[in-house]
């Protein structure tokens, strides 16, 4: 088996396993929690000062 075709495989396969949709919409809430995010307690990143700092030499 060339290396083409080897390829074309591996996409097919790829494509195949890929259009099943997750059956369970909950799913993705329960893998973000298993991971210790939290979708109700959001922590925000901190403002970004307005003012221009320039570097020291």
């Amino acid at each position: 088996m060339g290396r083409k075709a080897k390829l074309k495989k591996v996409r097919k396969s790829q494509a195949d396993s890929s259009n099943s949709p997750q059956t369970n919409p909950n799913q993705f809430v329960k893998n973000l929690e298993r991971q210790g995010y939290s979708l109700k307690n959001l922590e925000r990143a901190p403002d970004v000062p307005q003012k221009r700092v320039d570097p020291q030499v």
